[in-house]
């Protein structure tokens, strides 16, 4: 079995574990620049290393039968340069959003991404939105693979909406900074308002905007209709899911140019039957298919987010089939098993078809 050393931002449950811990046939070194990047404990393994504790990356590697290089950001690949230098090891890097911007990016980052095209051996973004973006720059196409993100089937399993009820509950997940539109959604829910006074609003994040978004809710008297959710146990967050009628991404281009990929939070809702109303913004409309299994509006566009959640609420019966679109779609193209599966063939590849060939004859 081969090994892949895996440098990510940090290690917690949001960075991405499985598609460093579970691709199939494949070892793996979780690496993190320092041990303050180590956040959650219940992760620490014998594999998980720190890139400045590595001395001799030629011995490192030997060690542990490392095969590929894989950084899971733009900025982590530029890092590893020396690395694949030292070693002559094949380096992947994944792009998942801000890092194909020049949001808050250092000085000279752009001369390294283009550095980092030119040096590194495969690129794996997570949309076509994104490989788009990084062709701009001058990322040889042939390097490209578009790898979408999986979601756990498993873990978050179908339940048919309710098309019958009376509820209105909607619900948005994810950090609080501008790319995710809360501040808009919040906006066009207060104009929702007047016409289905029951309405409830939840968003479940934390972050920078927090007190921004809680000025808001005051400026706009959303008052008990509104919840600011942060830092709630994984079982508070799973009861709100399940007693959701809508789930909302408003992501938006921020004012520094930061963008999303495809939010994981949108494929976890349509996977566990959740309707939902999102924009057009980035890889998204690569998930949700408009009036087919949701609906998408312009991103930054208050009005027209709020006619989206007013048609939703007045059209409960399209929900069953909204939502069996939506299960049908991420079963077929952001199953986290088949996902994790492509990743071991695009290593296989990497590494000149022998691996291919070896499990061929396996079967």
């Amino acid at each position: 079995m081969r090994t892949v050393m895996h440098l990510n931002l940090r290690v917690d449950p949001t960075q991405y574990v499985p598609q460093i811990r579970k691709v199939p046939d494949y070892d793996y070194i979780h690496l993190v620049r320092q041990p303050k990047y180590m956040i959650d404990m219940s992760l620490l393994n014998e594999k998980v290393h720190y890139l400045n504790e590595i001395y001799s990356p030629k011995k490192f590697v030997g060690k542990h039968d490392v095969g590929i290089l894989h950084a899971h950001h733009a900025q982590l690949g530029m890092l590893l340069l020396p690395f694949k230098k030292k070693t002559e090891l094949p380096l992947v890097t994944s792009i998942r959003g801000r890092d194909a911007t020049l949001a808050d990016q250092p000085v000279g980052y752009m001369d390294g991404a283009k550095k980092l095209f030119e040096e590194g051996d495969l690129f794996l973004p997570v949309c076509e939105y994104l490989a788009e973006r990084i062709i701009d720059w001058g990322c040889p196409p042939e390097k490209i693979k578009v790898l979408y993100g999986g979601v756990d089937l498993e873990q978050f399993k179908f339940r048919p909406p309710d098309v019958i009820g009376n509820s209105q509950n909607i619900l948005s997940m994810g950090r609080l900074v501008e790319k995710k539109g809360h501040h808009i959604l919040m906006k066009a829910f207060d104009k929702v308002r007047e016409n289905f006074p029951k309405a409830t609003l939840t968003i479940i994040g934390g972050g920078v905007m927090e007190e921004e978004l809680r000025n808001l809710a005051k400026e706009l008297n959303l008052g008990d209709s509104f919840q600011l959710l942060n830092k709630i146990p994984k079982a508070l967050v799973q009861e709100k899911m399940q007693n959701a009628d809508l789930f909302v991404a408003a992501s938006m281009v921020a004012s520094n140019g930061d963008v999303e990929g495809i939010p994981n939070t949108v494929k976890e809702a349509m996977a566990t039957g959740l309707p939902v109303v999102s924009t057009t913004h980035a890889g998204i409309p690569e998930l949700v298919t408009n009036n087919k299994d949701g609906l998408l509006v312009e991103e930054n566009n208050v009005d027209e987010l709020a006619e989206a959640l007013e048609f939703m609420l007045l059209n409960r019966p399209l929900w069953e089939s909204y939502a069996l679109n939506a299960r049908d779609k991420v079963e077929r193209l952001f199953d986290q098993q088949k996902q994790l599966a492509e990743q071991a063939r695009i290593y296989d590849e990497l590494l000149g078809g022998e691996l291919i060939e070896q499990k061929e004859e396996k079967k």
